[in-house]
């Protein structure tokens, strides 16, 4: 089989749109014997470092989602695909595979800018012309297809913990000079629910300057304002803001962070929870139904939108985890499964 797939953040870009292209490329190439063509902007092709034996050619559409939509079909053309396998945006024309990370911008609107849900709204505009529709949960699959009419059926095959994390070697960030801390990982917009959680960590007694809560991400999209007790606590050192660090600094906070807190109001799939039990750290997250599907029994949960709840759970004993981590080879078999099924009587 002859596939296109779609490595337009391979290089660069948003975290998890790069991490889920790369990880589902490199175990295609490593798992099937199929002919792999990997499109990349065109101004990244010359130092792409793409696995061994896949070809890469460059677009100069930007940006994805036009690309997507517009140019690929003609590379696909070009270099005699079978299919495309892309994220959110699908091609215009010819067979295709889309992964869609969420659609809460269709629920949701309120928790981002306008500038993201007017480009965004080329997810369902285009998302009928698909053969395959893959996400990364149930709970979302079940929220594409309800508000996503006439598409083809929405196959969940999960998300897995990235490679490069899985590998790093644990190192110390610089400036975290306390042993024992309450973690948080995770774009820093007003869908992290991280108003409640700061209020909650300066109320609850159990988040202070020797026991601080650590926060690790960078500001996106809509953003709550913080209240005069939030900001003393920063101001004390009880909350610090750590920004991005790479991988192996985060593999050190999940391994030894005394607990985990992951309070998003809504996720398609939310891999750091997923992340940190991998590391074997204890986990509070918010009680929602795609957290329940992906962390079962292995965390805590607590009400989002309770903040004393919140308060409350900061103070109890950490739930020891007992996790299975999933894996990508499993998450591209998945994939790779829905995609010959739709195309089985052209492939033939």
């Amino acid at each position: 089989m002859r596939v296109l797939v779609d490595g337009y953040w391979w290089a660069d870009g948003p975290i998890s749109n790069r991490q889920v292209q790369r990880e589902i490329i490199r175990h295609w190439v490593d798992l099937f014997d199929d002919e792999l063509t990997m499109v990349v902007p065109h101004k990244a092709l010359a130092g792409i470092d793409a696995p061994p034996g896949v070809t890469c050619v460059g677009t100069r559409l930007w940006p994805h989602g036009i690309a997507s939509i517009v140019d690929y079909p003609r590379i696909a053309r070009r270099v005699g695909a079978d299919v495309a396998v892309v994220h959110n945006f699908t091609p215009w024309t010819g067979r295709s595979a889309v992964f869609v990370h969420d659609v809460m911008f269709q629920t949701n609107p309120e928790w981002f800018t306008l500038p993201e849900r007017a480009y965004l709204a080329l997810v369902p505009w285009t998302l009928g012309r698909a053969d395959v529709v893959a996400t990364s949960s149930q709970h979302e699959a079940e929220r594409i297809a309800a508000h996503n009419r006439g598409i083809a059926p929405v196959v969940p095959i999960g998300l897995a913990v990235g490679t490069e994390l899985a590998s790093a070697t644990p190192t110390r960030p610089a400036g975290v000079d306390v042993d024992e801390y309450v973690l948080s990982v995770g774009r820093l917009n007003v869908r992290k629910n991280l108003g409640r959680l700061f209020t909650a960590a300066a109320r609850s007694g159990a988040i202070t300057p020797t026991r601080p809560l650590l926060v690790v991400g960078e500001p996106e999209g809509a953003r709550a304002d913080l209240g005069p007790d939030v900001r003393d606590a920063v101001t004390s050192g009880a909350i610090r803001f750590l920004g991005r660090v790479d991988d192996g600094e985060l593999a050190w906070l999940y391994g030894h962070a005394a607990l985990f807190v992951y309070l998003s109001l809504d996720e398609g799939f939310g891999l750091p929870p997923v992340e940190a039990l991998s590391f074997g750290s204890p986990v509070l997250a918010a009680d929602i139904p795609v957290m329940r599907e992906n962390l079962g029994p292995s965390a805590a949960y607590v009400d989002p939108y309770d903040v004393d709840a919140i308060a409350a759970a900061l103070q109890a004993p950490p739930v020891t985890p007992a996790f299975v981590a999933p894996d990508w080879a499993d998450v591209t078999r998945r994939l790779r499964a829905a995609v010959v099924s739709a195309l089985a009587p052209q492939l033939a």
